[in-house]
């Protein structure tokens, strides 16, 4: 046990200042990432030493290489920085398996919060850390909201018109799930119903919705009232989340003259140069890459996703802005390729989410992996 609670508090104690150093100069420090992986290895060198396998050590040592060369992937693509890439291989040689600390403490003893001893526990956190980043990026993002009036006022109509079709929804839902049942059929018939009501028509639907939610408060009052509140909040609430986490795109972007640009920032905006022409690339969005799939332009679909052309700046780099890059914005600017200002993303601090990620898979254990 003793081994896992130091490196737990070892882990804690990197993320709790990575959080700090995110937040404060968005960049983690060297010293912090590469004393995570000498101290993993080092610790692990010892447990071995002890236990007198050294099995255990080769294990963090390929792991820790695996989960270095994966993130360095991630890297090159352009999904994330570079400090993150180091911070997942300090935090894998320290934790090749889920500390899991309050089930081995036993403070948790239910069996499906137990931990389990494959070493695949960098690949869980990546998994959980991106689920954090939803709830908070639109955290983020709604602060930036309720200084912008233009998009407020929008976000506004939205949610007027939203509102109506969750409660029309959730009333189709509850009410074909306790009348189905009531006579003897089958729930499962519950999705395809809905999946037909949402081709009838606005006022016709919404009759529909308040027949069947009222037949269902007469078949069950309390449980009905209870399963509406609940469907009703849970959709209400998951629109928010996607509805803001869409909005960031907007919300966390402001334009920044060229010759201000620094080292580090992120693009917005992608910009390619294909001869003598310089284009910025209109950004794929889900909806306009569903829509030209739909249409069967998937011709369109892949052009708008790979442009041709040398890339000069990409939006969906994670890694900032580099010295030779911004000397080439600065070049294009004066010649009039380009507009004198670039949009620059602010993005969400990472690390932060890690650490929520990481809390929360040492109170739950491996319960994913065990359900699977």
């Amino acid at each position: 046990m003793t081994p896992y609670l130091f490196f737990f508090f070892i882990s804690i104690a990197g993320l709790a200042y990575g959080t700090y150093t995110d937040f404060k100069e968005r960049m983690i420090s060297n010293w912090i990432t590469y004393g995570m992986v000498v101290i993993g290895i080092a610790g692990y060198a010892i447990v071995s030493f002890i236990a007198n396998d050294w099995m255990i050590l080769g294990t963090v040592i390929a792991v820790t290489a695996i989960t270095f060369a994966a993130a360095y992937g991630l890297y090159k693509m352009g999904v994330w920085a570079g400090g993150d890439v180091k911070l997942f291989a300090g935090l894998a040689a320290l934790n090749p398996v889920n500390p899991a600390i309050l089930s081995r403490l036993g403070m948790i003893s239910l069996p499906v919060f137990a931990p389990i001893s494959i070493p695949i526990f960098p690949l869980t956190l990546f998994i959980f850390s991106l689920f954090a980043m939803l709830p908070y990026g639109a955290i983020l993002a709604g602060t930036k909201l309720l200084k912008n009036k233009k998009e407020k006022k929008k976000f506004k109509q939205d949610f007027k018109k939203r509102l109506i079709e969750i409660i029309e929804l959730a009333a189709l839902a509850i009410g074909f799930g306790s009348i189905l049942p009531f006579f003897g059929i089958t729930p499962w018939l519950v999705l395809p119903l809905l999946f037909v009501s949402m081709f009838i028509p606005k006022k016709p639907r919404a009759v529909v919705a308040g027949i069947v939610l009222i037949t269902a408060l007469g078949i069950n009052t309390v449980t009905a009232t209870e399963e509406f509140a609940i469907l009703f909040c849970f959709l209400l609430g998951t629109w928010f989340l996607l509805k803001l986490y869409s909005l960031s795109k907007i919300l966390m972007r402001k334009p920044i003259k060229i010759e201000e640009l620094e080292e580090g920032m992120i693009s917005g905006q992608t910009i390619v140069q294909n001869g003598k022409t310089v284009e910025i690339v209109e950004e794929m969005g889900m909806k306009k890459l569903i829509k030209y799939f739909v249409s069967n332009r998937f011709g369109k679909a892949i052009e708008a996703m790979q442009p041709k052309g040398k890339e000069i700046i990409s939006s969906r780099s994670a890694a900032g802005l580099e010295e030779k890059q911004i000397s080439k914005l600065k070049e294009l600017a004066k010649k009039g390729k380009i507009p004198g200002r670039l949009l620059v993303k602010e993005s969400a601090p990472f690390v932060p989410a890690v650490l929520i990620a990481y809390i929360a898979l040492n109170i739950i254990g491996d319960v994913i992996w065990l359900w699977i």
